[in-house]
C-alpha cells in the first residue's frame, strides 16, 4: 500500500511541475532572433552618405577658416614683438594684453568649431537611428523577430537572421537625404 501512495503522490508532484512549467512559458513568447549590421547602416545608407560628404565640405571650409585665423594670429604676433623695441613698456604691455585676450578668443572659438563638426557627425548618425527605428520594428513584427541583436556582438548567426539589407533598402527610399546644417 505505501508504494501506491508513493506512486500516487510522485505522479501528482510530476502533474503539479509539469503545469507550473507550462504556465510559467505561456508568459514568454516563442522566441525570434533578429540580427542588424548597424555599422553597415550607418556607414553605407544613402542618407549617411549624403550627410557625410556635406559634413566634409563643411570641415573643409571650418578648416579654411582656421588656417587664415592662424595666419592673422601668428600676424599680430609678429607685429607684437616687433613693436616691442620702438614702444614704450606701458604701451607694449597693454599690446601683449590685447593680444592674449584675442588669442584666448581666437582659442575658444576655434575649438568651437572643430566641436561644431562632432556635433554634426552626432546630430546626423542620430537622425539616421531615428528613421531606424520604425523600421526595425516593422520588420521585426512582419517576421515575428523577438529579439534584435547587433551584428557585431553575434560571433554566428544563420543567413536568414540577417535582416541588414532588407532595413538598408527600406531606410534608403524613406530617408535617401538628411540636411547637415552648422548652427
Amino acid at each position: 500500500m505505501t508504494k501506491f501512495y508513493f506512486y500516487r503522490t510522485a505522479l501528482y508532484f510530476f502533474l503539479i511541475l509539469l503545469f507550473l512549467a507550462n504556465s510559467v512559458r505561456a508568459d514568454y513568447p516563442a522566441t525570434s532572433i533578429g540580427v542588424i549590421d548597424i555599422n553597415l547602416i550607418l556607414t553605407e545608407s544613402k542618407a549617411a552618405v549624403d550627410a557625410a560628404k556635406q559634413i566634409e565640405n563643411i570641415a573643409k571650409e571650418i578648416e579654411e577658416e582656421i588656417k587664415n585665423e592662424d595666419q592673422n594670429m601668428l600676424n599680430l604676433q609678429n607685429e607684437l614683438i616687433e613693436s616691442q623695441a620702438i614702444v614704450a613698456p606701458d604701451v607694449f604691455e597693454e599690446k601683449r594684453l590685447d593680444y592674449e585676450k584675442k588669442l584666448q578668443n581666437y582659442n575658444e572659438t576655434r575649438q568651437q568649431k572643430l566641436v561644431s563638426i562632432d556635433n554634426l557627425i552626432a546630430k546626423s548618425r542620430n537622425s539616421v537611428l531615428d528613421a531606424l527605428k520604425p523600421i526595425l520594428e516593422d520588420i521585426s513584427n512582419e517576421k515575428e523577430i523577438t529579439i534584435l541583436l547587433e551584428k557585431g556582438t553575434v560571433l554566428l548567426n544563420a543567413e536568414g537572421m540577417d535582416i541588414t539589407e532588407e532595413v538598408l533598402k527600406i531606410l534608403n527610399k524613406e530617408l535617401p537625404t538628411i540636411e547637415v546644417e552648422i548652427e
